[in-house]
């Protein structure tokens, strides 16, 4: 359901802010420490770097930082920034003329769970920092 993309920018996020003692983490580092697709990655924190989440910072000691509190990012402002928010509106088998007037095979179905997922997504990146730093979590 998410894409390669959005899950290596969280597991990024989450170890940004699990190395919060250092002011900037190159995207080197990250990529290089999570066995992550440099150029992939460099290019995603990107869109997060436009979109407000991150800020970013050149030179021999720059990298990236958050330039929100962690409260204030959710998983879905991650997705949607990376992918879109195309599954949270669009039809799940990419009908243009989905709806409920016009439904799909399946639409009754996704509508439910579509918003099921929409709630869960907005939790925020603390909470799952905070899973991982207890151990509930860990795998990054």
């Amino acid at each position: 359901m998410l894409s390669e993309s959005v899950k290596d920018c969280i597991r990024a996020l989450v170890y940004l802010a699990l190395n919060e003692d250092k002011k900037y983490l190159s995207v080197k580092e990250i990529a290089s420490n999570l066995n992550l697709p440099f150029f992939f990655l460099a290019k995603n924190i990107q869109k997060l770097v436009k979109d407000d989440i991150l800020e970013s910072y050149r030179g021999p000691k720059g990298g990236i930082t958050f330039k929100k509190p962690l409260e204030q990012i959710k998983i879905i402002d991650i997705v949607k920034s990376i992918d879109g928010d195309h599954l949270f509106r669009k039809c799940i088998l990419g009908f243009e003329e989905c709806s409920d007037e016009n439904p799909c095979a399946i639409h009754r179905k996704w509508v439910p769970e579509r918003e099921r997922i929409k709630n869960m997504f907005s939790c925020n990146l603390k909470e799952i920092v905070e899973e991982v730093k207890s151990g509930k979590n860990i795998k990054l």
